[in-house]
């Protein structure tokens, strides 16, 4: 019987410590092929690529990308394709890679896997490498080409009236928004004393307010200035007025002072308030300019109104809520006051109470913090459409309908806005109003994203 060696025994000792050690799960077999497929076209991928980039660092890194794709898809299929992409779990399948990076990277990440895979599918396209059928094509196409905006289910067209210059300029002259501008601009006469800031001062706050419609005074100085008035007349004081440490707190007067100096009716110096180059054109002789400047007014509002950066909550959120509602508004199909009501009221209770239940579920859980972001910024909207329709260019009455002047004004002031261009996690808000009001209306969201 032959004696066993000590190198024997240290060698199955390793055999045996090798066989606890699971081993990496096998790629399948298709998978495996498919990215040899993206290996053998590597050199003419970064050929074709340098058309648009000479560095070939990023072909090799949208090949990467789309490997990875792959091998989400295959998961989530059981099957995939390197020159026949399919384009029903494109949205899973990137989610799947985005969901694994830290949050503040998924927006960039999202992006990065559409533009490599648009990419990629062009070159299949160009090089007569695609095996899928044209009309597969043109699908994948449209939705990489919207990349995350496929998300987004399309807003309604709006439709701009055709009205006689009487009707507006009837229809301006009425508008509450008109009106008060006016009326701050016989105030400022021939000009006002401002701060360093471009600000009203404190005491010029309560005619400034009152000349915009609202009641507001500014607080006693910490410097000791003056009070605005004594005790004698504080008890005929309105009990809403408004007591604020700087015009900007004054919602009304801060959007209408701030559209008068977009528009040119007011120009802001170091020290003074004086009449913009416009002015002339509000109380011109021609209809003509006249309506032209009220209609730059109005749009000028309304772009300041929904690209507010000083917003607590998420601005492009507000925003996406606020066009959807504004552009229904134009619509025969508008969207009630207590829909957006209902929206803006958020069960926190029960949300909360479903968040912890939902510990050991993250897409569950995640859902409920979504309804929740949502709802604030729900919220923050229907204060908005409040000053809108405070303003004259929103009626709120049961249902919220953009008056048939201001909807031109709607339609220019949309041109100056990029949510549609550079969407984000925000822009999903428009797909929340509209899969409450009526997704039918738009001819349903586009496939993918």
């Amino acid at each position: 019987m032959t004696k066993k060696t000590g190198k024997s025994k240290s060698r199955n000792k390793d055999r045996r410590h090798l066989k606890a050690v699971p081993s990496a799960p096998k790629m399948p077999l298709q998978l495996v092929l498919n990215h040899r497929v993206l290996d053998s076209m590597a050199l003419d991928f970064i050929q074709w690529h340098a058309t648009e980039d000479p560095d070939p660092a990023g072909a090799f890194e949208c090949l990467e990308l789309v490997k990875l794709f792959l091998t989400s898809q295959h998961a989530i299929n059981g099957s995939s394709s390197a020159t026949a992409i399919d384009s029903e779990s494109l949205d899973q399948a990137a989610g799947a890679i985005a969901a694994s990076l830290d949050p503040d990277d998924m927006d960039e990440a999202f992006d990065d896997i559409y533009f490599a895979l648009h990419s990629y599918i062009h070159f299949l396209k160009g090089t007569g490498r695609w095996s899928g059928t044209d009309a597969a094509y043109e699908e994948l196409h449209s939705v990489l080409g919207n990349g995350i905006a496929a998300a987004v289910p399309q807003l309604p067209a709006i439709q701009v009236p055709d009205l006689s210059d009487d009707h507006q300029e009837a229809a301006f002259n009425a508008m509450p928004l008109i009106q008060r501008a006016s009326a701050l601009l016989d105030w400022i006469g021939t000009g006002k004393e401002i701060t360093s800031t471009g600000a009203l001062r404190l005491k010029d706050i309560e005619p400034a307010a009152a000349a915009a419609g609202v009641q507001a005074r500014g607080k006693r100085g910490a410097s000791g200035a003056a009070p605005l008035f004594d005790l004698e007349t504080a008890g005929s004081q309105p009990e809403t007025l408004l007591e604020v440490g700087t015009m900007h707190d004054v919602p009304v007067l801060r959007e209408i002072w701030s559209a008068l100096v977009g528009a040119g009716l007011i120009s802001l110096g170091s020290t003074k308030a004086t009449p913009g180059p416009e002015v002339t054109a509000w109380n011109s002789t021609r209809i003509e300019e006249r309506l032209d400047i009220r209609r730059k007014l109005s749009v000028v509002l309304l772009v300041g109104v929904l690209t507010d950066e000083d917003d607590e909550w998420d601005q492009e959120a507000v925003a996406g809520t606020l066009l959807a509602v504004l552009t229904y508004g134009t619509t025969d199909e508008p969207m009630l006051v207590a829909e957006l009501e209902r929206m803006a009221s958020p069960d926190l209770e029960g949300a909360l109470r479903q968040d912890m239940d939902l510990e050991d579920n993250t897409e569950l859980k995640d859902t409920a913090l979504e309804e929740i972001y949502a709802s604030f910024a729900a919220l923050q909207a229907q204060q908005k459409l409040s000053l809108l329709a405070e303003l004259g260019l929103v009626e709120a009455a049961t249902d919220y309908r953009v008056p048939p002047v201001a909807i031109q004004c709607l339609e220019l002031a949309m041109g100056f806005l990029k949510l549609a261009d550079e969407p984000s996690d925000a822009t999903e808000s428009p797909s929340n109003v509209i899969a409450l009001h009526g997704r039918s209306h738009t001819g349903g969201p586009p496939k993918g994203r």
